[in-house]
């Protein structure tokens, strides 16, 4: 019975820390990247939820899917096109400070590239 008690408070500590750790990315970010274009992403996070929006080429926000904040790691896809054909774009990124250092790439590996975001004052 001790054991069992035990083991559940350090799961629920477990559980705490991940979501108290989770970093708080609010707000607007933009980067730009060595190819392609300037990007901008506005995130919403609350705990490990995350939530929001890219610019696509064209200025058309697009919203990000399948959002993960895991303490400092980052990762979500959005829906985009290129030349009038649907791509998915997938991103994994890690958090560091005033910064996020994100990697963009399409599903199916094709294409890539790496920009470091910074937060946007407006």
């Amino acid at each position: 019975m001790r054991v069992s008690r035990m083991l559940c408070f350090f799961l629920l500590l477990g559980t705490l820390t991940t979501l108290l750790c989770a970093a708080d990315i609010t707000g607007k970010w933009r980067g730009k990247s060595d190819e392609g274009p300037g990007w901008t992403f506005t995130f919403k996070s609350e705990g490990n939820k995350l939530t929001g929006t890219m610019v696509s080429a064209e200025g058309k926000e697009l919203p990000i899917k399948d959002a993960k904040l895991e303490g400092d790691a980052l990762s979500f896809s959005v829906d985009s096109e290129w030349q009038g054909q649907p791509v998915k774009l997938v991103m994994t990124g890690k958090v560091s400070g005033a910064e996020i250092q994100l990697h963009i790439g399409t599903e199916d590996g094709s294409w890539g590239t790496d920009t470091v975001l910074k937060r946007a004052s407006t």
